[in-house]
């Protein structure tokens, strides 16, 4: 029994339209997708923990740094969002083998998160090839953030200063641009504001 996909855009919705949305969608594909629906979420949901038991580590080892290695504090905080890339190629799978964006319980992360205003101003059930998309970009920008700092954690463990001197100076580019374009974008959308009022 072949499914027919469309796609399918809503407004901006809550968590629970979302769910009673998915469980719609999924009403209507056949059950190995259903059942491959179900273990996605274990996966998610075992990653997350993931990611909860490395900042718990990484919170711990803070205090202890008179006594461990000095690599260890570093390596561990950079860990964090090599375990959210990991969490966030799994959605993607999920979301590219179920035709649907966001494919999970986990859209709370993605609200107030930035993977999800990569795609757009505000966030939406899609389904079909804009699913797809959203699936696609989203793996890119998974596999590129969990490279990066799964090296720059090894590199921190091992103190290995020529790995460790570009990774340093492409991050505080990045995070010196990211913080002027949002002063600048700021200030600008409330002038924006400002005079739209005054008309």
């Amino acid at each position: 029994m072949e499914t027919k996909i469309e796609n399918v855009a809503t407004q901006n919705i809550s968590s629970q339209q979302l769910k009673t949305q998915l469980a719609s969608y999924l009403e209507e594909q056949p059950e190995n997708i259903r059942s491959f629906h179900r273990v996605m979420k274990v996966l998610e949901s075992i990653a997350l923990c993931i990611m909860i038991v490395i900042f718990i580590t990484a919170f711990v080892l803070s205090f202890m740094w008179k006594t461990i290695p000095v690599g260890a504090i570093p390596a561990a905080w950079f860990l964090l969002p090599t375990s959210a890339a990991g969490l966030m190629l799994l959605i993607a799978v999920h979301s590219l083998i179920l035709h649907a964006y966001p494919p999970s319980g986990l859209y709370s992360i993605y609200q107030g998160g930035a993977p999800a205003r990569l795609f757009g101003r505000n966030q939406h059930f899609v389904t079909g090839k804009a699913a797809r998309t959203h699936a696609l970009i989203l793996i890119l920008v998974a596999l590129i953030v969990g490279a990066f700092f799964a090296i720059f954690a090894w590199a921190s463990w091992t103190i290995n200063w020529a790995l460790l001197t570009p990774m340093i100076n492409i991050s505080g580019t990045a995070l010196g641009v990211v913080i002027a374009v949002g002063i600048v974008g700021g200030m600008l959308l409330k002038t924006y504001q400002k005079l739209s009022k005054s008309r």
